[in-house]
């Protein structure tokens, strides 16, 4: 999976201006910064794609810890400011599953390309999602 995350999210990822290094990106777009990060499952062959927004000049984390825009990550964002992305689409908390193989299919490739498909739900949230904090928007 790591192959093909590599050799399709990531070169995608740097096509939409994103910056960082795998597996936490980031970039700056309508005055924020759009987070994403891919997390693998410690318990079963799937991995979610998360993303938020944050300001940005950086952000303090909930225990008081400043953060610069390079150090900012999606799971350090409340889960209401956060998005797994295909859970619009799907209607449950999405996880993209690499287990089930069929014998003439690259799951991995597959898995790869599904996120690509649902990119404009990520899109779409993080301009009707700005950061919030407090209530205020502090984008």
């Amino acid at each position: 999976m790591d192959k093909a995350i590599k050799e399709i999210i990531i070169p995608f990822l740097r096509n939409e201006k994103f910056k960082g290094s795998y597996p936490h990106f980031r970039r700056e777009k309508n005055g924020q910064l759009n987070l994403l990060t891919l997390q693998f499952s410690l318990y079963s062959p799937q991995f979610v794609v998360e993303i938020s927004n944050c300001p940005v000049n950086g952000m303090t984390t909930s225990y008081g810890k400043e953060l610069k825009p390079a150090q900012c990550r999606s799971h350090y964002m409340n889960w209401e400011n956060r998005l797994r992305v295909g859970s619009l689409k799907s209607g449950t908390d999405f996880w993209y599953d690499f287990d089930k193989q069929p014998i003439f299919s690259n799951v991995f490739d597959k898995r790869a390309k599904e996120v690509l498909k649902n990119w404009e739900e990520a899109e779409n949230w993080w301009n009707d999602n700005p950061y919030l904090q407090n209530g205020k928007n502090n984008s």
